[in-house]
């Protein structure tokens, strides 16, 4: 063979051993990326991946075991019907904004599990590539963080009840008492004076603030009680409609100096299992609240209906109405406020707290519907039977 034709041959060897260094390579590159596979099979995070399209293509199996679902139902964007409609957008928009910048992620939503239940979700995502340097697509590790995220809440939930707590204390308790001080002060000239028409009308106001201090200070210690967990809580078989008529005996020189008629429309034998002494703080705050929010001259009607083994209460008032914005702040202790009554009556918002806590102690639901210069309707749940 001339020089030529052998150069050519060595040529070809050499290609064909680059050739099988290059199989080599990539048997290996893909024997690596099988095994990183399966070691994500296995690993305690739940694990995804998206491709270039944005879409993801796998799920290891701790991802498939929480949310209880198949790796096709997941496939793609299956995977978002399990997150939280209120955290969806978020989510997405998190997501897309970081994969068009080759950014990583760190986003906190809520997923569903298996068993139906949302859990919170820390999901760090990051871009990955190949050996070349080519981008890939997204991989991601996701740890369920409920426990600590419910110790946060739970902590941003005391602040704030110690900040209304003293808010209480140094505004709503302080002021009636130095007024309470300073009519006394009054009253005591006017005994000296033997003004009787003055000595009645302060006598009224200083009975009308001790009634809602007296109110306020019974608020106070159940609210007190029930967040230090000191409360008993003792559910029983009892008909609803007597804690109606006891709360409503209770308020009647209220409603009768406002000539509001207060309706009670329940019938007998609407019995619920629930305890009784929070229920009828329940009733006593509505209905005062209902009095309160409700013009001279108006009505309140009081109703039950049963429903799925739940007896729903309804404290309907032709009041004056709450704003959407205010309706969403009534069950919160960190946004509740004091709003005055038709006839300039003072109130923490304390109450509608106690009320919730109360109803969901009870295994019930507390909610809302209101129109502004019409009227609101507090409704709440209570089981008919014990749920073993």
């Amino acid at each position: 063979m001339d020089k030529k034709t052998n150069l050519l041959i060595e040529k070809i060897k050499k290609l064909e051993e680059e050739n099988s260094i290059l199989k080599k390579q990539q048997i290996e590159i893909t024997k690596a990326k099988e095994l990183y596979l399966k070691i994500f099979e296995e690993f305690p995070a739940l694990i995804w991946r998206s491709r270039l399209d944005k879409l993801c293509d796998y799920f290891n199996k701790t991802w498939l075991e929480f949310t209880g679902r198949t790796m096709e139902q997941e496939f793609g964007n299956g995977w978002t019907e399990g997150v939280h409609p209120d955290d969806f957008d978020f989510c997405l928009q998190t997501y897309v904004t970081a994969f068009d910048k080759r950014e990583a992620f760190l986003m906190e939503y809520r997923m569903k599990n298996k068993f139906g239940e949302y859990r919170w979700i820390s999901d760090y995502g990051r871009p990955f590539y190949d050996l070349d340097n080519t981008f890939l697509g997204y991989i991601g590790s996701c740890y369920d963080i409920t426990e600590n995220k419910n110790n946060e809440l739970s902590l941003i939930e005391m602040n704030a009840t110690k900040d209304k707590f003293f808010s209480i204390i140094a505004h709503d308790l302080k002021g009636p008492l130095c007024s309470m001080a300073g009519l006394s002060e009054y009253l005591v000239q006017y005994i000296k004076e033997k003004n009787l028409e003055k000595i009645e009308k302060i006598a009224n106001a200083i009975q009308q603030s001790s009634n809602n201090n007296m109110n306020l200070l019974s608020n106070l210690m159940t609210w007190a009680q029930s967040q230090s967990g000191r409360m008993d809580y003792n559910p029983e078989y009892f008909e609803i409609d007597f804690l109606v008529q006891e709360a409503k005996q209770l308020l009647n020189d209220i409603a009768d100096k406002k000539s509001i008629i207060i309706n009670n429309t329940i019938k007998t034998n609407s019995q619920v299992f629930a305890d009784k002494e929070m229920i009828s703080s329940v009733l006593r705050n509505l209905i005062s609240n209902a009095l309160k929010f409700t013009n001279t001259g108006g009505k309140i009607t009081i109703s039950a209906e049963n429903k799925e083994n739940m007896l729903t209460m309804t404290i309907n008032d032709e009041g004056v109405g709450i704003s959407e914005d205010n309706v969403s702040k009534l069950f919160q202790i960190a946004k509740s406020q004091s709003t005055s009554g038709t006839e300039n009556e003072k109130g923490t918002g304390l109450g509608l707290i106690l009320c919730k806590e109360f109803i969901k102690k009870n295994n019930g639901k507390i909610w809302v519907k209101s129109t502004v210069g019409t009227g609101s309707s507090f409704f709440f749940s209570l089981p008919i039977t014990h749920k073993i």
